[in-house]
């Protein structure tokens, strides 16, 4: 869908050629000279554009079929069956016929059709979907707009109350997925036997009800089309009144080309029965096959070149790891995620890596491109990261959380993909006052959290020097170039996703009032679902557009 969904119907009619007649030659040597009804191929290519049904209308001489973002297809020559009240009749084949009902078709069963020339069967509609039942045996599904915004739901059952869930010990349960309309893959339902947890830091505290799940399934599921696996997290999104900006920063991630970009969908969630919102279920960041695809070092691996790999690192000033330290020139804090307990070989590698690589960042030849900086870091994600906190106005995206490192054997230190953007995109209003909490000015580049707790001042991050090397400037400058066209594409999908959210956005906010907020957050409510979504995509085009003007006097 495009961002023209907001747009009215259009109601002017199509213009058709004549039908095109075939002659059917059938299996059981019939043969016939049939006529294709007009329209039928519009309405075919109507399914190959995958528009969105909206309604239709029956003037008692024709039916007008109406479409999002598309005019409105007249059909005069084949029945439309409203089934909204009344159950369809069931199409089967007899022989070389179909019958519709007790009924016999008109056409042939016609296989060595493609649907463009074949002829309709029956069609009909209710409240989801435009089906279409056609001679070569094909059904053509039109999703409606109802349909669209059903989405799934996560129904999470425990024998233990939700406020007693902490977030350090496992709970076992029960989970189960519904998603009816097939918005995400082929599978209806899925049930499953899992344990829960809570997760995240001071999201956990937000509010008593609406909390972040780490799910564990006890078998490996893929789970809304999603890479088969265990591990799963509902994202509340409570500080985002949009509850979509984790969404889109992913949509980002995939346009930027991380090495892996979580997939996450919309859902609503049930905890025992009881509503607690729009979550979005998400991939657990973890080292796994169809993830973070890295071979982690083994506690053998304490010499020679397999001392030099897989490690897999996370940014995080908590340093809550069982493994932790801040790199020693410019104190980065870091943890070891996999394995999250190295030898001490291991650790004394990777301290040293660091450090040569910060080392080399701060000498006078940083800029050498075999001794400098980018002998240890693989440069282009560190442009491709550059892009995408500075264009969102991540707070935390100058090294100071939420960020994650690889070091795989033989090669350099990657900023693999990116995770927790519910305060971007104008959601933060503690920025330094240099920096104002609007879509203007530098952040990621110019300030660092030098002690770990919040309080970002004016000083050098690793970004920060990058910035001053010409090559690094030129690979960023080049590469915004080549994405620009499809950022600028993002307010559309903002609308997508928001369009596919109102009946759950209502819902979410019947339970959740639209004024509450975190305080520290310091964005007060605009009181207003449709007034945040409208925020977030000025924030996001105005950043955009101030960017593209100021990327090139870096």
């Amino acid at each position: 869908m495009k961002n023209t969904l907001k747009l009215a119907i259009l109601v002017c009619l199509l213009a058709f050629a004549t039908g095109c007649k075939k002659e059917i030659t059938g299996n059981q040597g019939h043969e016939h000279e049939y006529t294709q009804p007009e329209g039928f191929a519009d309405l075919v290519r109507y399914h190959m554009e995958n528009r969105i049904f909206s309604e239709a209308k029956d003037d008692g001489a024709s039916v007008t079929l109406y479409f999002y973002d598309a005019n409105g297809l007249d059909i005069s020559s084949f029945e439309i069956n409203d089934c909204r009240k009344v159950s369809p009749e069931k199409v089967t084949l007899s022989g070389q016929k179909w019958m519709v009902g007790d009924n016999e078709a008109e056409y042939p069963y016609t296989p060595e059709l493609e649907s463009l020339s074949a002829y309709p069967i029956y069609v009909y509609y209710d409240e989801n979907t435009l089906f279409v039942h056609v001679s070569n045996g094909e059904i053509l599904k039109f999703k409606s707009m109802n349909a669209l915004q059903n989405i799934p739901e996560v129904r999470i059952s425990t024998s233990v109350d939700i406020t007693s869930i902490t977030k350090t010990t496992y709970v076992p349960g029960t989970i189960s997925i519904s998603d009816p309309e097939n918005l995400y893959s082929a599978e209806s339902e899925f049930t499953a036997t899992m344990n829960i947890r809570g997760r995240g830091n001071s999201t956990w505290n937000f509010h008593k009800y609406k909390k972040p799940w780490r799910v564990k399934l006890d078998t490996k599921a893929s789970v809304l089309g999603m890479p088969e696996n265990r591990d799963w997290v509902l994202l509340a999104n409570y500080a985002d009144r949009t509850l979509v900006r984790n969404i889109v920063a992913m949509r980002l991630s995939e346009i930027c080309g991380f090495s892996w970009t979580p997939k996450m969908y919309s859902v609503n969630v049930y905890f025992n029965d009881k509503y607690i919102g729009v979550y979005s279920l998400s991939e657990h960041k973890e080292v796994a096959k169809n993830k973070v695809n890295i071979d982690v070092v083994k506690p053998t691996d304490n010499s020679g070149e397999a001392l030099e790999g897989g490690y897999y690192f996370e940014i995080e000033y908590s340093m809550d790891n069982p493994t932790c330290w801040k790199t020693a020139k410019m104190g980065v804090p870091m943890m070891f995620s996999d394995p999250e307990i190295p030898t001490q070989e291991q650790y004394d590698y990777v301290r040293k890596y660091f450090n040569d690589f910060e080392t080399a960042l701060n000498s006078s030849s940083f800029a050498d491109p075999d001794n400098g900086y980018a002998k240890y870091v693989d440069v282009e994600s560190f442009v491709n990261y550059f892009i995408i906190q500075e264009l969102t106005k991540n707070i935390d995206g100058n090294f100071r959380k939420s960020t994650f490192i690889t070091k795989e054997r033989g090669k350099k230190l990657e900023l693999y993909h990116v995770w927790d953007f519910d305060l971007t995109m104008g959601n933060y209003g503690g920025f330094p006052s240099a920096v104002g909490q609007g879509p203007e000015n530098w952040f990621t580049k110019d300030y660092v959290d030098r002690y770990g707790n919040g309080n970002n001042v004016y000083g050098n991050n690793w970004l920060t020097l990058m910035c001053k090397d010409p090559a690094f400037k030129a690979r960023l400058v080049a590469r915004w170039d080549e994405l620009l066209p499809r950022f600028r594409e993002i307010p559309a999908y903002i609308d997508d996703q928001v369009f596919r959210l109102k009946k759950a956005s209502a819902m979410n906010f019947n339970f959740i009032s639209i004024y509450e907020y975190a305080y520290w957050v310091m964005i007060p409510p605009l009181g207003s679902y449709e007034a945040e979504v409208e925020y977030l995509k000025k924030f996001y085009t105005e950043r955009l557009e101030w960017m593209d003007k100021n990327i090139r006097l870096l």
